[in-house]
């Protein structure tokens, strides 16, 4: 985050404050940029190899024992599935973790509060629904709220561990159940891997019955 600036009697001052401020603004946009960039990177890789395998079948014959070349497509598309996820969760935690110490440099600021502003700068035209001029993740103020007791970590944690975290969640949620505070590009990222896995084991009993006939 580069060094932080210190006042004269040693201690953080609102300058470094700020200058903390736009490095979190800055690992916010880059960790969820790259979560993203992740993302889009398998789903493509993923799409392709399911593709090419599905095409190698169709075009094989049956009791062909070459077909069974084809079974290293599912492993590697669960294989690649797990390391696409785990990516980009990497960089979603960073994200929180940046979200997360963003709220409490702007408290400390007071941004969250539009009337500490000096005399010469006019009212903002539309304030937040929180009582400040910086709009928010809506949601994540009332959560962090009903945690106060937590530490950043344990705040952090909790929210990763309310989303998805086994298939039986997807049922759950389709049955209307969804987390207090939801973590969209998270939660989504789980489920298309899932998806992918689901797709490349449904290719298993197809190769084989291919290959045997």
């Amino acid at each position: 985050m580069g060094e932080e600036k210190e006042g004269k009697d040693g201690k953080l001052d609102r300058a470094a404050l700020l200058v903390l401020h736009d490095s979190f603004v800055g690992e916010m946009r880059t960790s969820l940029d790259f979560a993203h960039r992740n993302l889009a990177f398998y789903v493509g890789l993923l799409s392709a190899i399911l593709a090419a395998t599905l095409a190698g079948l169709l075009r094989a014959d049956s009791g062909d024992p070459r077909v069974f070349c084809l079974l290293i497509a599912p492993a590697l598309v669960l294989w690649l599935a797990e390391v696409g996820y785990s990516t980009v969760k990497v960089f979603y935690h960073r994200f929180i973790d940046a979200y997360f110490t963003l709220i409490n440099v702007q408290q400390m600021l007071r941004l969250n509060d539009s009337s500490w502003v000096s005399a010469e700068v006019a009212p903002p035209r539309t304030t937040s629904a929180y009582g400040g001029f910086i709009a928010q993740w809506a949601g994540a103020i009332e959560w962090l709220n009903n945690k106060e007791q937590f530490s950043v970590e344990t705040a952090k944690q909790t929210l990763l561990d309310d989303q998805l975290s086994t298939p039986l969640d997807v049922v759950r949620r389709i049955r209307g159940w969804s987390p207090e505070l939801r973590a969209v590009t998270l939660r989504d990222a789980r489920t298309t891997m899932w998806a992918f896995e689901f797709a490349g084991l449904l290719l298993i009993p197809a190769i084989i019955v291919t290959g045997l006939s």
